[in-house]
């Protein structure tokens, strides 16, 4: 039995070997099947990502080439299309490594490798189909279609007939280049800028293309003004050949198109800039000479003509005020005032405002006796306009608006200020005078601007800049040649090198910004000199050492965009220096000493390649605004000094340091050093904050801004903008108006928990903009607290599902439930751009009477639109695009609104450009409305 068994027992190891046997030769041959189809298959995926790869390659080609020739866009497809390629290249380059390393790896491993290359060779066919793009890559980029804000046309039987006339003219097919001529301030802008915005609102004769010429003309600028019109990239780097090569191209891909060169002084020829001719191509221009037009073969020429008598009168007493009663001895007066200005409208308009409020018999007969007797005499000044507009400016109110005003003539024909970057300048020259606090000043100065717009000395733009007329400014550069004297070459096409010794020693002030300027010599003398802007410049050759040892009163220095490497020593000594701009100089390395400047208000080194914070930061005991680089690693030696309280205005720009920014670890002086980080408390009276790509997870530090007013935060990596409150009794943001969000890939939303009562209720203007992780902005809760809202802009959010998070409305029957709507009285522009996730605003109805501008474009999953405009019946303009079937489906609580809103949809044949984010602009000019342009 014993034999029986062991035979057995030995049988049965046998079959356990042979079973083993079978199955490791079936696992052997498993994985070379495995193996091999691995390797089939990685092989078919190679070919297939080569053939993608190419296709790839061309329609990258092709695109680049298209880039500044052809008013054109990617489509959103193929833009989408190279993403997903790049995405898939990652992803097979991974699965290369991972099977190089095949053998280390389990059989289900192996298996699992298989199936997933067979998925993807699946994913690259596919791909590679899509690539085809039948319909071409490209979409026509047409720009946006802004209005134009003009003054009303004066006189039916003069400018309106006149309009007429040129409209009529410009839809003849006989006639492609048309001439406005008249002289200085009769109204030839105001004209074409009402046929700009007719042809804008009506699209009859295709794209509209404004650029303003003005006296100082060169080829360059104006193709440059032409191609930024229709969003055309030309290069500085190429000659005009080149450029006009590109523009003609690029004009003759549109169909029809007018060009309006507003101002033009001489003539030139129209290949010479790449501007195409035709019958579907028009050509408007102004010009104060009918030879211009002659010599521009224009084929009809318009004279705007002076208004008449009775139009000139009706013209008069507006300006002077709809509810003025002018004595019957003072009307008498007015009117032989009225004829004195000749009927021109800009005179007119100037006299009459000077006049306002005046209304004693004696001071409008000393009116009329200066306005008869008046004479400028400088060369090149009309006889007739310019006393009519001298006497205007005699009748600003004193010396120190007088010389406000006349500053404003250093900046270049036709250039637009911000009211900031001017009344920083007039605080500077100490025009203001010293109030003590930077807020009253500029308070003040405001109102002095504010009183020049009156009075029509100067002109507000839609976008709140400032501009002078061409004839003003002429008119404040002939008193500046006398007294105060100033030297105004800005935007003269002055080349190479320059010795400003050439100019008086009795000169106050010297413009030479945007010239082609390449070396300053010599060493001046300058014991006058109070100004000095030199902005937009090359400046490559530098400055000579010497160059500023003579200024000894120089108080506003402006190097800006120019390609100095080092600032002479000489700057050391300027210690009546206020201002000092040096941004955008991207080869500027070091500065001299600041020791000796106690009184500099402003230092803007933004974006120069400053390695350390400067010698002598620490005595900058007037210094009020800074904005640098945070790269400098020994800033802490700047913060100990403990003139940081001081600051008002601080922009943080931090390109690789870790900057932590808290309060936590403090020492006596608001700072220390912890490792690699430094903790800083922020001046709790700063009022304008810009940070930029800094690495930061959190901002404590803001709760205790209690006086912040515009905040700008970008490229960040914050996830919120507060955190949960420590201290519900604080308010947060209590005073913040402006918040600009842009490029924060972790951003998750305003507040991390509720924020304390009074936070945010001062917000005027809330602009997002590419914030990729945020799902919705903001609760109901804080929403309905922002009774300020003036303007919401959030653009291209990708993930954003909801912009506002809350509740359901209570019901049907509810819906006019104040408790159930959300007011907001104050809120003018809405604009939601390229939200593709959105499906909802708000869950309960928004208030909005004095909506005047929307804007909803690509947001194809929105389904409702909760708003009401209350008793508004007409006056809102915008763009709401997308699909007929996604305009239909949307529900409305309020259908008064959908009909208010009709005429704004269009249905998407293309995707719209979207609006204009404002945090694009440079991080400190978003902060603070483009101070120092």
């Amino acid at each position: 039995m014993e034999f029986i068994w062991n035979t057995i027992t030995n049988a049965g190891v046998v079959l356990e070997t042979v079973k083993k046997t079978v199955e490791n030769a079936k696992y052997a041959w498993d994985q070379y099947n495995y193996s091999r189809s691995l390797k089939d298959n990685l092989a078919v995926l190679k070919t297939e990502m080569q053939e993608l790869s190419s296709r790839e390659s061309d329609v990258t080609n092709e695109l680049k080439a298209a880039e500044g020739v052809h008013v054109k866009k990617p489509k959103e497809e193929v833009s989408l299309w190279l993403k997903n390629v790049e995405k898939i290249t990652r992803e097979v380059i991974k699965i290369e490594e991972d099977s190089r390393e095949v053998s280390r790896y389990f059989l289900l491993r192996r298996l699992a490798l298989v199936k997933l290359v067979e998925e993807k060779i699946e994913e690259v066919v596919k791909l590679k189909e899509k690539g085809r793009f039948l319909e071409g890559l490209l979409a026509d980029l047409l720009p946006e279609s802004g209005i134009m804000p003009v003054t009303k046309l004066v006189g039916r039987t003069t400018a309106e007939r006149k309009l007429e006339q040129i409209w009529n003219c410009l839809i003849d097919h006989e006639v492609s280049i048309i001439g406005v001529y008249g002289m200085g301030g009769v109204g030839k802008t105001t004209i074409m800028t009402h046929i700009y915005n007719k042809i804008k609102s009506t699209g009859i004769l295709g794209i509209a293309i404004w650029v303003t010429v003005s006296n100082d003309f060169n080829i360059e600028r104006l193709q440059n003004g032409i191609a930024q019109e229709i969003g055309l990239k030309l290069s500085y780097e190429e000659d005009e050949k080149i450029r006009s090569m590109k523009l003609f191209e690029a004009l003759k891909s549109l169909k029809k198109f007018v060009i309006i060169l507003d101002d033009m002084w001489k003539p030139f020829l129209l290949e010479d800039i790449g501007i195409p001719e035709g019958n579907a191509y028009k050509i408007a221009l102004t010009s104060r000479s009918k030879n211009v037009c002659r010599s521009m073969k224009c084929g009809k020429k318009f004279e705007v003509q002076v208004l008449s008598e009775e139009e000139a009168w009706e013209l008069f007493k507006e300006k002077l005020g709809v509810d003025v009663v002018l004595s019957p001895e003072v009307e008498q007066i007015a009117k032989l005032v009225t004829e004195e200005c000749g009927g021109l409208p800009l005179g007119v308009i100037t006299v009459a405002s000077a006049m306002r409020e005046k209304d004693n018999v004696r001071e409008w007969r000393n009116a009329l006796q200066e306005l008869k007797c008046s004479t400028m005499e400088i060369e090149g000044m009309d006889d007739h306009v310019f006393p009519i507009l001298k006497f205007s400016y005699d009748r600003l109110k004193n010396d120190k608006i007088r010389c406000c005003f006349l500053y404003c003539a250093l900046f270049p024909e036709d250039y637009e200020f911000s009211a900031e970057e001017m009344i920083e300048h007039w605080v500077a020259e100490g025009l203001i005078g010293d109030m003590g606090d930077r807020e009253n000043e500029f308070d003040k100065g405001h109102t002095i601007l504010n009183g020049l717009i009156d009075v029509c000395m100067l002109i507000r733009k839609s976008n709140d800049n400032v501009v002078m007329h061409d004839l003003i400014r002429d008119l404040a550069i002939g008193i500046t040649r006398k007294s105060p004297r100033f030297v105004v070459k800005a935007g003269t096409g002055i080349s190479g090198s320059i010795s400003v010794e050439e100019f008086t020693e009795e000169v106050e002030k010297i413009s030479l910004m945007r010239n082609k300027i390449e070396m300053l010599s010599g060493q001046p003398n300058y014991p006058k000199l109070t100004t000095l802007l030199l902005q937009h410049n090359p400046l490559s050759r530098n400055i000579s050492d010497g160059f500023f040892s003579c200024m000894n009163i120089l108080r506003v220095l402006d190097l800006s965009n120019t390609d100095i490497e080092y600032m002479p020593e000489s700057l050391s000594k300027l210690e009546n220096l206020c201002v000092l701009l040096l941004k955008n100089c991207r080869r500027l390395r070091k500065v001299p000493s600041l020791a000796k400047l106690k009184r500099l208000r402003l230092l803007n080194l933004y974006d120069t390649v400053i390695e350390e914070v400067p010698d002598g930061m620490e005595c900058l005991v007037s210094l009020k605004e800074l904005y640098v680089l945070s790269d400098w690693v020994d800033l802490d030696r700047y913060v100990r000094s403990g003139h940081w309280k001081c600051l008002k205005r601080f922009s943080l720009v931090s390109k690789s340091l870790n900057f932590t920014l808290g309060t936590d670890m403090m020492d006596a002086n608001g700072c220390n050093l912890v490792g690699q980080e430094s903790s800083i408390v922020l001046p709790d009276g700063i009022l304008e904050l810009v940070m930029n790509e800094c690495e930061l997870s959190s901002l404590p530090f803001l709760s205790s801004l209690q006086r912040l007013q515009k905040c700008n935060i970008s490229s960040c990596s914050i996830m919120w903008l507060l955190p949960i409150a420590d201290d519900t009794t604080i308010k947060s943001f209590p005073s913040l108006e402006i918040l600009l969000l842009s490029e924060l890939p972790n951003f998750r939303g305003l507040c991390e928990g509720v924020l304390p009562p009074g936070s945010l209720t001062c917000l005027r203007h809330l602009n997002v903009y590419r914030c990729q992780a945020l799902e919705n902005l903001m609760s109901l809760e804080l929403f309905q607290h922002l009774r300020c809202l003036e303007q919401i802009d959030i653009a291209e959010c990708s993930e954003m599902e909801e912009l506002i998070q809350g509740e359901e409305v209570m019901g049907e029957g509810d819906n006019n439930n104040s408790n159930n709507t959300i007011l907001l009285p104050n809120l003018r522009e809405f604009h939601l751009i390229h939200l593709g996730k959105l499906k909802s605003i708000c869950k309960r109805l928004v208030s909005c009477p004095s909506l005047n501008k929307i804007s909803i474009v690509g947001c194809h999953q929105l389904k409702k639109l909760p708003l009401s405009l209350g008793n508004l019946t007409s006056g809102v303009r915008g763009d709401i695009e997308g699909s007929k079937e996604w305009w239909d489906a949307l529900e409305w609580d309020d259908h008064n609104t959908k009909t208010l809103f009709q005429p704004l949809f269009k249905e998407a044949r293309r995707e719209a450009r979207g609006i204009k984010r404002k945090a694009e602009q440079e991080p400190e000019q978003v902060a603070s409305t483009s101070r120092q342009q």
